[in-house]
């Protein structure tokens, strides 16, 4: 299996229902559209998000398409592991400045348009199906 397809096996939540994770210590991955966006780590994965997590705008932004993806582990292994999937993924928001408008408006543009380009690559194979069908 590649690598990065593991994490969207993880229990995952939508951003409306972050109140519904766990009370465990984990790692969490932000994605959408099968991209791993940011990686982190709490002790509390609800209290983590209950609080305005630095990222919740940046999230809130991806709905209807992303997710907090987690796999609860100890909270002994919550350093080496969370160092280990960042560089293992190199997630764009890691490391990166605090939201701004010009941040929010890039990542809309770019999760929207890359729905756009999905859709109209789905309508050409259907043109194109249709169009073999039909001769």
């Amino acid at each position: 299996m590649t690598e990065w397809l593991r994490i969207f096996w993880l229990p995952s939540k939508p951003v409306k229902k972050l109140k519904e994770l766990p009370q465990d210590a984990g790692v969490y991955y932000i994605t959408a559209l099968w991209i791993v966006l940011y990686v982190g780590k709490a002790k509390n994965l609800r209290n983590r998000w209950k609080t305005a997590h630095h990222r919740y705008q940046q999230f809130k932004l991806l709905h209807p398409f992303g997710r907090l993806h987690y796999k609860v582990l100890t909270t002994t292994q919550l350093h080496s592991y969370e160092k280990a999937e960042i560089a293992r993924f190199r997630p764009a928001w890691n490391g990166t400045a605090r939201v701004t408008f010009w941040n929010l408006l890039c990542l809309f543009v770019a999760v929207w348009g890359r729905v756009i380009i999905y859709v109209l690559l789905l309508l050409l194979a259907i043109a194109a199906l249709v169009y073999l069908l039909s001769n």
